[in-house]
């Protein structure tokens, strides 16, 4: 496993952070912690709590709790609660970091992210109290909203969480860059678009019909817009994710990627792949594919 700089405190995280959401709660006690367990075999020290699911929490933290606090890093995403809704009055933020901590058996957290909030919803008294609790190291966001902007440039954050892959809009482009004025620490999502979840199909080209006295009758040809990100399927002894994934991790200025691995197949074909060269060519066929795709849409 490679690992980056966590900002300019001397300590380093690995090149992906993995997530312990939903799709891993399901899984139950003994799924959560194999997959934590083959993470750290892996050299993964960093994970990103996403899910307020109680045997998720705990068991994570029980599993957590048996390697050195110091050489991890954790972070701990706070959105809507179990009942649907969100708090992030001062009340309603300190009640979930405790709630959290309790259940896990972990003193702290390196990170508290706030998810996606709203102009209006976060009151300026929930960040000085955050600031101020010692369970909590760092601030950290989440979100595309046009409003992530005020955020960044507010100087309250000292961390963000944002998509970063080779087909970002305008927008994340922008946090991306205000993120990097304001010196926060940076992790990417999202790092594979959903436009290229699925292989791209061949082009299907309609028959000529036969007219009248067995004529042929020309019909206009339809054919589907070829993928210009294609040539990623057809790579030899690559996934499609793994490339992009490699791709993200080009960027010197983030501290890492986040993925989604609830199982340990998938988790150890991306560690793998933290630890390959992506092929010379491929930075630029991707941003040739890029600009194809900016102009085709």
């Amino acid at each position: 496993m490679r690992y980056r700089p966590l900002g300019e405190v001397g300590s380093a995280v690995s090149a992906i952070t993995l997530t312990l959401d939903a799709a891993v709660a399901v899984s139950g006690a003994n799924g959560i912690r194999n997959l934590i367990d083959t993470a750290v075999e892996e050299g993964v020290n960093s994970f990103f709590i996403d899910s307020l699911d109680p045997t998720l929490i705990r068991t994570a933290g029980e599993a957590l709790r048996q390697v050195d606090r110091d050489l991890l890093h954790i972070a701990l995403t706070v959105g809507p609660l179990p009942n649907g809704k969100r708090n992030f009055t001062p009340e309603g933020l300190s009640a979930v970091i405790g709630a959290v901590l309790k259940a896990s058996g972990l003193v702290y957290m390196d990170t508290v992210i706030l998810d996606d909030p709203s102009e209006s919803e976060l009151p300026s008294q929930s960040l000085k109290t955050l600031r101020a609790d010692e369970r909590v190291k760092r601030l950290g966001l989440r979100g595309n909203s046009e409003v992530m902007e005020v955020y960044i440039h507010s100087g309250r954050f000292d961390v963000l969480y944002t998509p970063s892959h080779i087909q970002m809009d305008a927008r994340q482009r922008s946090c991306l860059r205000s993120a990097r004025e304001q010196q926060m620490i940076v992790f990417s999502t999202d790092y594979f678009p959903k436009s290229l979840l699925v292989a791209p199909k061949r082009p299907v080209v309609a028959e000529a019909q036969k007219g009248l006295f067995g004529m042929g009758r020309k019909k206009p040809v339809v054919e589907d817009v070829p993928n210009p990100f294609a040539f990623l399927y057809s790579t030899p002894g690559w996934e499609a994710e793994d490339l992009c994934l490699a791709h993200a991790l080009l960027d010197p200025s983030l501290a890492g990627v986040v993925v989604h691995a609830p199982n340990i197949e998938r988790l150890k074909r991306l560690a793998k792949a933290c630890e390959r060269d992506m092929p010379v060519s491929l930075p630029a066929q991707l941003e040739m594919a890029r600009v194809t795709s900016s102009r085709a849409a």
